[in-house]
């Protein structure tokens, strides 16, 4: 049996722990944009539920406006769209939002 000293096993539990919760970090909203703000990378969406939620757009952030990529200012009052973001703080960082327009 080939014993491995106890700092590389600790090393490799974390890495899967890691691996494991890097995933499940991320969060999806689906719903109707109540507001929009291209300029300061701001959008409040009211989901499902009648809650707004109010998202800071990340600067690597994906925008698709019917399997396309678009950007902020071409999305409208009231299209449903599906955000996925993080939280850090009181903030809601969005990393991609997808719109679907007929």
């Amino acid at each position: 049996m080939i014993r491995l000293p106890k700092w590389l096993m600790a090393l490799l539990g974390i890495a899967i722990l890691l691996a494991l919760t890097s995933p499940a970090l991320a969060l999806e909203a689906k719903g109707k944009i109540k507001k929009i703000s291209a300029d300061q990378k701001e959008l409040t969406v009211t989901d499902q539920n009648g809650k707004d939620l109010e998202f800071v757009m990340d600067d690597d952030a994906k925008i698709q406006l019917n399997d396309k990529d678009a950007e902020l200012k071409e999305l409208k009052k009231g299209d449903e769209i599906t955000v996925t973001y993080e939280k850090k703080g009181r903030k809601l960082i969005a990393s991609k939002v997808e719109c679907k327009r007929d």
